[in-house]
């Protein structure tokens, strides 16, 4: 790679790493402050299909915008806009004005995120993405492991939840300063259009991917309401063991993942979904929390090993239009999230929180079983060269 594409991998993993500072804010904080208002699953839906709305309804727009102007201006301008509207979370007076910053939140995030995911598509070298993604991946792992911890201590002594997001949103402003370092790419490609095979590859992996979403919607804040409910964890326990779990289980599948090499994809989604499907139910059936902690871990450790991959297939299939052809991957998956979200959260309003689970496992069970009949063609690789303008 060249002294210019490392200087911006160092300035991607940077921001990442501080950005990632309040990633588990959103899922326990939030999730927390609207259930501890309104004790209503449905409400705290609400306010995570907000954003899945969002991307349903101006994710292609966005992405198409992105693929036309200068992507590194919408993805500072996304930052900045998301970061003030999380601060904006800690001074609302009603959850309708929550709801509110929810949205406006979203839409920035939206733009940075529309603009940022074609960009690695095209300053990585193909052959480094995987590798890329793995370190990201750690990077923002351990930016949020080290801001989780420093959130939480500062709940513990203050026991202000507003003041959590106040905070949050100034390390996410904070974190902009790398972004003003990145050059905008211009990608010349060897193709002008996808190939029929990569076409289908995408089509499916979108089917797998949204019928994923349907299943396991909420999943992390069904996993923290439960911890804190069944087994009367603290709200700032409950965060600990959020983040040894998300942290150390992302941190060690950066480091193993190339062991799975010999692994085909199609296998590593079955073995991934059935594995996952087992857990969920087995979690239910088991009253001793060193071990339903231990099958959260191995759940999020199956899972990112799996995405590494996924994620590399997947950008092997892009070839024009990035942007576009991305937000439409986003966008069904999206729009079963919202389902999902709905029939989860009336599901443990009306039954509890057990039958949600057994919901999401059997779902993932099916997906596993479909994705035996699905079938997934070799990518042929082509290299991208990149101009910097």
């Amino acid at each position: 790679m060249s002294i210019e594409t490392n200087k911006t991998i160092s300035s991607l993993h940077r921001h990442v790493f501080l950005g990632n500072f309040d990633q588990g804010v959103i899922f326990i904080f939030l999730s927390f402050l609207v259930w501890n208002k309104t004790e209503s699953m449905l409400t705290v839906a609400l306010a995570f299909i907000i954003p899945a709305i969002v991307n349903t309804v101006i994710d292609y727009y966005f992405s198409s915008l992105s693929d036309k102007v200068h992507r590194v201006k919408l993805i500072i301008i996304g930052n900045i806009g998301s970061a003030i509207f999380l601060s904006c979370y800690g001074v609302f007076d009603s959850i309708y004005i929550l709801y509110i910053f929810i949205f406006f939140k979203s839409l920035f995030a939206k733009i940075y995120q529309t603009s940022l995911t074609p960009y690695y598509r095209e300053v990585i070298p193909e052959d480094n993405y995987k590798s890329f993604i793995a370190k990201i991946n750690m990077y923002g792992t351990i930016g949020a492991s080290i801001g989780g911890f420093t959130l939480i201590y500062l709940y513990i002594f203050t026991h202000n939840i507003p003041l959590i997001f106040i905070v949050s949103g100034l390390i996410e402003l904070i974190s902009t300063v790398f972004l003003f370092s990145l050059k905008n790419v211009k990608q010349k490609l060897k193709r002008d259009t996808e190939s029929q095979i990569d076409i289908t590859n995408l089509k499916k992996y979108t089917f797998i991917y949204s019928l994923e979403a349907f299943g396991i919607a909420l999943i992390i804040n069904r996993f923290v309401i439960f911890l804190n409910d069944a087994h009367n964890l603290k709200i700032q326990d409950v965060g600990v063991v959020f983040f040894i779990v998300y942290g150390v289980s992302n941190l060690i599948a950066v480091k193993v993942y190339k062991l799975f090499s010999s692994f085909a994809v199609k296998n590593m989604l079955i073995t991934n979904f059935l594995i996952q499907a087992i857990l969920l139910i087995a979690m239910m059936n088991i009253n001793n929390l060193i071990v339903i902690i231990t099958l959260w871990f191995t759940f999020e450790l199956i899972s990112n090993i799996t995405t590494i991959y996924t994620d590399d297939h997947i950008n092997k299939s892009l070839f024009t239009n990035i942007g576009k052809s991305l937000s439409k991957f986003r966008i069904f998956i999206s729009i079963s999230g919202i389902l999902g979200q709905i029939l989860i959260g009336a599901v443990w309003d009306i039954w509890g929180i057990g039958i949600s689970f057994y919901l999401s496992g059997s779902i993932l069970f099916i997906l596993a079983i479909i994705i035996v009949f699905i079938k997934l063609h070799s990518e042929t690789t082509f290299r991208a060269t990149v101009d910097y303008e």
